[in-house]
């Protein structure tokens, strides 16, 4: 009996064949990129409107009657609208990653082609604006922008979940309160979204006089919850961190749960310790530090800054501590976790009140699950956050300039965007939903801020980089401050505004130090604006890690350097590696790339600093992380903090960080004001497996996979940028 095998899979296995040899080139990743949306084009609708009407019309329909109707009413206007030639523009880790997590499914086979992913998105959030629905389908098209993960999953089907935070206060008045939230909390992950949630003021462990089971037996509950409700999930499992602040009596188990040390049974959800200024202080003079039950001390849940600091001297008086410990010896253990886990997570309550743009609503006790949210939050309100980013390298201009006019103008279209979604979203709770309403508060950042500096020829630390970064920020904010206040005039401020720091005229860069217009902006007259008519939205720029969209556009992520310049991207089909495209481009533009540097650069594992023949100027625009002092990390953040009024997901790179290493640059976090101190601490492994590809690539010069197709055979070889371009000429005569 003869096997047969289909043109489909013959280019699959071309395709993950191409991906293989990207340490070669980074062409070889787009050629593999173009070879799978070729076969995924075979296997899908050519038309939009037919598409909706196949997969929107039966029982087991997929999509929302809003697009449906919608679809049907413009369906000659959309269908003339895509660009389906823009699919071939993924790189193959990018494309396989979208087909696994984002693309419409039946009965296991992906039935979505990336441009109507994109036009299903773009209709659930204007609806009925046939305007704005093209503006934005070009927009996430042409990858100037993306929304979330749940929003680019879930848009236009019959589950309408778009939030990708939500920030959680639990009751704690007992048990029975204090395990209502558990199925809080699942509602949240089974409607797609990460969770944060304080404990502060949940009781210590304690087996007499009083029997309180602590924090660590409730963090065992939601991570079995977790673990569970990831089954029914289709783009990430779920997740959530908890904070608890410094002063906690359970603080120092706390840290250690995650430890390889730690009983299975411990290994919980990842945690975040909430300091304040007097422990910083207390820390750096190398005093005692006192851990107490919040069951005594309630007036610390509720307090920051100099009140804080009154307060807890007040309680060290008149209160008996759980324990009294040498505040570094919280550091040594911090230091030991972070060097195991990457965590804790540390952020700082008075710098995240002190520069709070609902500081008129409470008190902000806890952020979401990646450190970039913080809003208020209470039993009644359940903080809500919904995010875009954008990708900054699409603004990088020929001559290497940056567009800051097409970057603002994006920017305000991302707004737009984000706000419309929080009236389309169905919300898990009535908390979550009055929260949403009523703060209105969304989140735009970058993804590719690296990119951008290779792009333009400049180092990571340099003074021109930290002054692009200003002005990105600068940008991004002028941008969103302006639409708010726009849509304010039109639909009125949102329902909490009165009594709000920018009702009285202060924003969020004037709550900082100095002044940090740089001038290309008119904030007075912005300002002025908003006095006369409001904001629509109490938070409007946060930086998102952005680790899986950044991916989807081709980008690294958010505002981190390059961890190496060989990245592997680890995707369904296995991981692939390749060279930064950067790097490869500025090499051959100066005829210095060749097999023999190839090798060099992989043997190094990435870096480039000990390759004599590399000259010193791409040896500093291309330091990797591991190569950046994290001090400059935490300047970049700084300088671009005044424009980002919720704050920032900072990783920071140490090799091998000893207690000290940690408290050194957790200071220099704090003293320049910054609201998260750090989100993951990545070290390095003691010795490296063998060089990246080195091996999985020899003997590849000789092979030539043959792949017939129907119009003629692509040879596939070291002649990388020929097979591009075959490939590409193909394509445009093919009927896709």
């Amino acid at each position: 009996m003869t096997s047969q095998i289909s043109s489909m899979e013959l280019q699959l296995y071309a395709a993950t064949t191409a991906a293989r040899s990207a340490t070669r080139h980074p062409d070889f990743s787009r050629l593999a990129g173009r070879l799978y949306v070729a076969g995924l084009h075979k296997v899908t609708e050519k038309s939009f409107a037919q598409w909706v009407t196949t997969y929107g019309s039966d029982k087991g329909a997929l999509l929302s009657p809003e697009l449906i109707q919608f679809a049907h009413k413009f369906s000659h206007d959309l269908d003339e609208a895509i660009v389906h030639s823009r699919d071939f523009a993924f790189t193959y880790a990018s494309i396989r990653s979208l087909a696994h997590s984002y693309l419409l499914r039946v009965e296991g086979s992906v039935i979505e082609r990336p441009q109507f992913m994109y036009m299903r998105v773009a209709i659930a959030v204007h609806k009925d604006d046939l305007d704005l629905v093209l503006k934005t389908y070009d927009a996430l098209s042409r990858h100037l922008f993306t929304f979330a993960t749940p929003t680019l999953a879930n848009a236009g089907t019959l589950k309408a979940h778009f939030a990708s935070c939500f920030l959680y206060m639990p009751a704690t008045s007992g048990p029975a309160e204090i395990l209502k939230s558990v199925h809080d909390l699942d509602l949240f992950w089974l409607a797609d979204g990460g969770i944060g949630l304080s404990l502060a003021a949940v009781p210590c462990r304690r087996a007499r006089p009083r029997v309180q089971p602590g924090v660590l037996a409730l963090m065992q509950v939601y991570d079995a919850h977790a673990k569970y409700t990831s089954l029914w999930r289709q783009t990430r499992p779920s997740a959530a961190t908890v904070h608890l602040p410094i002063w906690h009596g359970d603080v120092r188990p706390f840290i250690s749960c995650r430890s390889s040390r730690a009983p299975p049974h411990e290994q919980v959800v990842k945690f975040i310790l909430w300091l304040t200024n007097a422990s910083m202080v207390r820390s750096e003079a190398e005093s005692s530090w006192s851990l107490f039950d919040p069951a005594d001390v309630p007036g610390l849940t509720c307090t920051y800054g100099d009140e804080f600091a009154a307060q807890y001297l007040e309680y060290e008086r008149t209160v008996e501590p759980v324990a009294t410990v040498p505040a570094r010896e919280l550091w040594t253990l911090i230091s030991k976790a972070q060097q195991e886990t990457g965590t804790p997570f540390i952020m700082y309550q008075d710098a995240i009140n002190s520069k709070n743009n609902e500081s008129h609503l409470g008190v902000i006790k806890t952020s979401n699950l990646c450190t970039e949210i913080v809003q208020f939050s209470s039993r009644e309100q359940t903080a809500v956050c919904t995010l875009a980013s954008i990708a900054a390298p699409r603004f990088v201009q020929p001559s290497g300039g940056f567009d800051f006019d097409g970057f603002h103008s994006i920017t305000k279209l991302a707004v737009l965007g984000v706000n419309a979604l929080i009236d389309a979203a169905d919300y898990p709770t009535s908390e979550a939903r009055a929260s949403a309403v009523n703060t209105r508060a969304v989140a735009v950042g970058v993804q590719g801020l690296a990119d951008v500096f290779m792009q333009c020829k400049v180092a990571f630390t340099s003074s021109i980089a930290r002054d692009l970064n200003i002005a990105i920020f600068e940008a991004i904010y002028h941008a969103a401050y302006e639409t708010s206040c726009e849509l304010s005039k039109e639909h009125g401020p949102y329902p909490l505004y009165a009594g709000s720091p920018a009702s009285r005229g202060m924003l969020q860069h004037d709550m900082w130090p100095g002044d940090a217009e740089t001038g290309r902006y008119d904030f007075t007259a912005l300002r002025e604006r908003i006095q006369a008519h409001g904001l629509r939205n109490s938070m409007l720029t946060a930086q998102m890690p952005t680790a899986s969209t950044a991916t989807l556009l081709g980008n690294f992520d958010a505002t981190d350097p390059y961890t190496s310049n060989v990245l592997v991207r680890r995707v369904l089909s296995g991981d692939y590696t390749e060279i930064c495209p950067w790097l490869v481009c500025d090499l051959e533009a100066r005829s210095l790339w060749s097999e023999e540097l190839r090798l060099a650069i992989l043997n190094n594992h990435g870096s480039i600093q000990s390759i004599p023949s590399i000259p010193d100027d791409l040896k500093e625009v291309y330091r990797t992380v591991w190569e950046i002092d994290p001090s400059r990390i935490i300047d970049l953040a700084a300088d671009r903090a005044p424009f980002i009024d919720q704050t920032q997901s900072m990783s920071l790179n140490l090799a091998r960080p000893t207690a000290d290493d940690v408290f050194r640059i957790q200071l220099h976090a704090w003293r320049r004001g910054l609201k998260t101190g750090i989100y993951y601490l990545r070290t390095r492994a003691p010795a490296y497996p063998s060089a990246y590809g080195v091996q999985a690539t020899t003997g590849f010069d000789k092979e030539l996979l043959s792949l017939s197709v129907q119009q003629g055979t692509i040879r596939l070889g070291l002649a990388h940028s020929t097979a591009v371009v075959w490939l590409s000429e193909y394509l445009r005569f093919s009927d896709v």
